[in-house]
């Protein structure tokens, strides 16, 4: 299927097999991984890039190694891209930290990645976010009236705001709140903007009837009119801590045009960091990596 949706949890990298891991990747993404100060942020930063390397070199039979993937930046926006050829016509990665919501830790921390695959579908677009689905209990009421109180910060419409405030409960303002975020993000990487432009000209709508763990009813509406060109779906990925309906939304925004038969039912799928990463494509090093992983793990 074009449409590939994989993500990584990387919230149980120790700091070994972080050290372990590293010298996979060009010393300058090494050094871009290494200025985070936080372990969760470097541990998320790696496994973006890894992420991004797996898709490259399994798509692309002439890239046998991490190092290999051809990956570059764009100077003004940021956004990844690579420079292999058509095979892998665009892709997006989202990751969230949930230090805020969980200082003491115990949760997950996802990276993920959507890509559209395939020749035919060369300069389609994607964009994805992932975000949580709840707030610091503390500051949850604080949280929801600044992006939706008299003084609000100017993100969401007032339709988008009245969909939140409808939610029952703290609990569900956030967790619509949040997935509107989502929705927002991926729409505007999926263009290429990120969020600098004025996010009140970009309405999601079509949310009304959602029910379950995905959702891909939602309609993007800018300046008033609806643009048909995206399709658009939010699913749930559970967390480990909390209980129903904690955890994440995680958001995809893709040319409709791109889709293949059968697209709008495909699942993410969690990639096995050593099996799948490291063992095809972490060139020499691999067999002696995996064996000290497992020494570790005992």
């Amino acid at each position: 299927m074009p449409l590939l949706r994989h993500y990584l949890d990387v919230s149980t990298l120790t700091h070994s097999q972080f050290t372990l891991l590293l010298p996979l990747l060009p010393p300058q993404t090494q050094t871009s991984i290494t200025r985070y100060h936080f372990p969760e942020d470097r541990s998320l930063s790696l496994g973006s890039a890894l992420l991004q390397r797996h898709l490259i070199c399994a798509h692309y039979a002439q890239y046998t190694t991490l190092r290999s993937a051809p990956l570059s930046r764009d100077p003004l926006s940021g956004r990844p891209f690579h420079t292999a050829g058509a095979g892998v016509a665009d892709y997006n990665v989202s990751h969230h930290s949930p230090r805020l919501e969980y200082p003491s830790g115990g949760e997950r921390c996802i990276v993920a990645l959507a890509a559209i695959v395939g020749a035919e579908a060369w300069g389609r677009r994607v964009g994805v976010d992932v975000v949580p689905t709840t707030h610091r209990r503390d500051g949850a009421e604080e949280f929801v009236d600044t992006f939706c109180g008299a003084d609000h910060a100017g993100v969401f419409t007032a339709y988008e705001r009245a969909v939140v405030m409808a939610q029952p409960g703290i609990e569900g303002r956030v967790r619509r709140l949040y997935l509107l975020w989502a929705l927002k993000e991926a729409y505007t990487k999926a263009i290429g903007v990120g969020v600098v432009m004025d996010l009140t000209k970009i309405e999601f709508r079509g949310l009304e009837g959602m029910v379950g763990e995905r959702w891909t009813g939602a309609e993007v509406w800018v300046d008033g009119r609806r643009e048909e060109r995206w399709y658009l779906e939010v699913s749930f990925l559970p967390g480990r801590k909390g209980g129903e309906g904690v955890g994440f939304w995680i958001a995809v925004c893709c040319d409709r045009a791109a889709l293949a038969e059968g697209d709008e039912g495909g699942e993410w799928k969690e990639v096995d960091l050593l099996e799948e990463i490291v063992k095809p494509y972490g060139g020499e090093s691999a067999k002696e990596i995996i064996e000290k992983w497992h020494s570790e793990l005992g």
